[in-house]
């Protein structure tokens, strides 16, 4: 099985080109919608609400409360992340077990955080989504919960998008259009027969750290 990575920083384009993968039949793995998912379960409401009892109002969560929170404090973040990572990643490794069961040849994960939290060599290819400041910017900002202040408190977070073009396989400028997106991702299916495969017993262990 090969598996790919998709990253890229917020507003880049990671949804939109992986749904292109989604179009073609390729199974992908979104992590954001799975985090979104975790926050609607009582154990990992509990789990934030200890930590962070400021941003509920009772049993709510006030996601905009706890982006300002953590992103002010890295130590804060640093610890909702701990929380968040520990269901995320055993969703993405059943999830990896059940494409394997279903004898997929190819597989894709989104992963905002590739390079900064995750490991590289668990992916056979990692694809970064770039485009424009002036985009991202405007991408972002029509947002809701967002602003300028949230959006460059979390570009502090992640590695620049110069540094993610040096660290990835694949280059995706997704301000091309969406032709330009599409066409990639063929060419990329295309090519993927070529690609090295790994056992499917050493993706699964890879994915099981």
């Amino acid at each position: 099985m090969i598996v790919i990575g998709i990253t890229g920083s917020v507003g880049t384009g990671k949804t939109e080109t992986s749904s292109f993968f989604k179009r073609q039949k390729v199974p992908v793995f979104d992590s954001d919608y799975e985090v979104s998912l975790l926050y609607k379960k009582p154990v990992v409401l509990k789990l934030i609400q200890e930590q962070f009892p400021l941003a509920f109002k009772g049993d709510r969560l006030l996601k905009e409360e706890l982006a300002s929170i953590v992103f002010e404090d890295k130590k804060k973040l640093l610890l909702l992340e701990k929380i968040i990572y520990k269901f995320l990643n055993k969703s993405r490794y059943s999830w990896i077990r059940r494409q394997f069961r279903n004898r997929k040849r190819l597989v894709v994960l989104d992963v905002p955080l590739l390079f900064e939290k995750d490991n590289k060599r668990k992916y056979d290819k990692t694809l970064v989504v770039t485009c424009s400041e002036k985009i991202q910017k405007i991408r972002v900002l029509k947002r809701e919960g967002w602003n300028k202040r949230r959006l460059v408190l979390t570009k502090r977070q992640q590695l620049t998008d110069k540094k993610k073009k040096k660290l990835a396989d694949i280059v995706v400028y997704s301000d091309r259009g969406k032709r330009y997106i599409y066409n990639t991702v063929i060419d990329i299916l295309n090519k993927s027969i070529y690609f090295k495969k790994r056992s499917n017993n050493k993706v699964i262990s890879n994915f099981k750290k």
